[in-house]
């Protein structure tokens, strides 16, 4: 097993795990339905939440397996680059670097090619939605709709600029060469430590 091997395999967690993504969105679908809904119909609201559930974990483990091939490692490590690349930690090891430089170049891309219809897909929903409100008579469910959709796809807007930052600095850091230390005498090295 070679040292970047051992690197993130120390560094995995088991919140990671597919299992645990699953029974988070599990968890999260039945609250929020039982908040909304009531305890009614309970047996609909875990069948829904686990057809969600299920949904969203294999749509999240697809994701990182097509990661893991583009950046040439295990699936279970992309949690791991990911973590890296929001705390700014640029790694040691060249071929981690570029391995972690890749899966940010493809961030970037995946997050410029999607903005030109995803944005207004999501405003014309939440217009639509208000106006259909407001076509049934709804107009205070009409104006929330809009407002609420507005407030979200702005905030979606903040996330991705917010995102589209944290990747350009990283993928100029993995760039950059590493600076050379001057190097110190182990003598001086424990005058600085005292």
């Amino acid at each position: 097993m070679t040292g970047r091997e051992t690197d993130l395999k120390s560094q995995r967690r088991w919140a990671d795990k597919w299992w645990v993504v699953g029974l988070w969105a599990l968890v999260v679908g039945v609250a929020i339905r039982l908040l909304f809904r009531g305890l009614a119909d309970w047996v609909a609201i875990v069948a829904a939440s686990a057809f969600y559930a299920i949904i969203f974990t294999a749509m999240t483990r697809r994701r990182q397996q097509s990661d893991a091939r583009a950046t040439g490692l295990e699936t279970d490590d992309v949690p791991v680059l990911e973590r890296r690349i929001r705390r700014g930690t640029v790694p040691d090891d060249p071929a981690l670097r570029q391995s972690m430089l890749r899966l940010v170049r493809r961030r970037l891309k995946l997050m410029h090619s999607k903005v030109k219809w995803v944005f207004p897909a999501m405003m014309v929903v939440f217009v639509g939605l208000g106006v259909l409100f407001l076509v049934h008579g709804g107009v205070v469910a009409g104006v929330v709709s809009m407002l609420c959709g507005t407030g979200f796809v702005g905030g979606m807007w903040w996330m991705r600029r917010t995102n589209i930052g944290r990747y350009q600095r990283m993928e100029r850091q993995l760039t950059q060469r590493p600076e050379s230390r001057p190097a110190t005498s182990p003598r001086q090295g424990e005058e600085q430590a005292a």
